[in-house]
């Protein structure tokens, strides 16, 4: 029995070294490159934009106020429509011309009255005469007063509402200029002073989201809010939509700086390290790795101020896996070596 085991023991002791030799040739053949993407290091140029919200104003705005204390006997305009300058748009009926062309009517009553009793008295005929001449001048004299718009716009507010009882002096509607808008943009105080009149100003409406408007810095106040440290900024829209509204929501973008010839590689090549900014490049179908001094971030795209160079080829897939020295592979880089050879033949 023991002498029939012994073939078997040879035969596998056999397989098993020969497996044991081949095992490490598996492991080096699938380990030996990482398949990765990678991008050249560009000279771009990349723009530094100042993006912040706005809402939209109208750029001339006009209260009308009563002019004298009375009652609304007539209210000719409604939130939304549109007036001209000069148009009236309320009637007032002040309080003096009720009290003078009661008393004058009730003293014509009184005449009549009298009157009545005697019909034959000359005096009284003469007093009920001057009694009616009185109150037609006090109709005449104290009519209803009319209230106009000082600008050309559109209602944009009521205060007020037939019969109602108004003080001098008091606001009656809001209107606001339709054809000028502007866009009112709070800045810090910290890149306020990167802005400057007369600078274009790109603008999105969340309403209009397929259209892109022009502006342009027509003011800038010179006062800083206390509380948030901002500073207002006025920005007129030169090409206002007839459907963009006072009080819209809006997105600016201001372009502060521009570099121009400068490295940059795409923001998804860099690894944020707990002491540095580092990415991989491949040298000679190894990964290294490199620090990193970046700068200003345009889109997908960063400025590189130190340690790449024109031409480097940087990991920009697939560097989670890479280590320095790890062989790597990029991807697509035999097929378009096949391709161009193919090409000349």
């Amino acid at each position: 029995m023991m002498k029939s085991l012994i073939p078997v023991i040879i035969v596998l002791t056999f397989i098993s070294c020969n497996s044991k030799e081949s095992t490490p040739a598996k492991i080096n053949k699938s380990g030996s490159a990482k398949l990765v993407k990678a991008q050249p290091v560009e000279v771009r140029t990349l723009v530094d934009r100042l993006e912040l919200p706005g809402t939209i104003r109208a750029e001339n705005v006009a209260n009308i106020l009563s002019t004298a204390e009375g009652k609304i006997v007539k209210l000719l305009v409604r939130e939304g429509d549109a007036v001209r300058k000069d148009q009236v748009v309320v009637l007032i009926s002040p309080l003096i011309r009720e009290d003078i062309i009661n008393s004058a009517r009730l003293m014509v009553e009184a005449r009549q009255e009298a009157l009545s009793k005697n019909p034959a008295d000359p005096k009284l005929q003469k007093e009920l005469q001057q009694a009616k001449q009185d109150y037609q001048f006090a109709l005449q004299q104290y009519r209803e007063i009319p209230v106009t718009s000082p600008i050309n716009g559109v209602v944009s507010k009521r205060w007020i509402d037939i019969g109602d009882m108004m003080p001098a002096k008091q606001k009656l509607f809001e209107i606001q200029s339709s054809h000028r808008l502007r866009v009112d943009v709070s800045v810090s105080e910290l890149d306020i002073r990167k802005l400057h009149l007369k600078q274009d100003v790109r603008i999105l409406a969340d309403a209009f989201p397929d259209k892109v408007f022009a502006g342009r810095i027509t003011r800038i106040h010179p006062q800083i809010d206390t509380k948030t440290r901002n500073g207002l900024v006025e920005v007129q829209l030169l090409n206002p939509c007839p459907n963009l509204q006072s009080g819209m929501f809006v997105r600016t973008a201001f372009v502060v700086r521009v570099l121009k010839d400068v490295l940059a590689i795409p923001v998804q090549a860099v690894i944020d390290r707990p002491k540095a900014r580092t990415c991989f490049v491949v040298n000679g179908n190894k990964a290294k790795e490199v620090a990193l001094q970046t700068g200003l971030v345009d889109g997908e795209w960063v400025e590189i101020r130190s340690g790449l160079s024109v031409g480097d080829k940087v990991v920009v897939e697939g560097q989670q896996q890479l280590k320095t020295g790890t062989p790597v592979k990029i991807q697509g880089a035999g097929k378009k070596t096949a391709k161009t050879a193919g090409g000349q033949k």
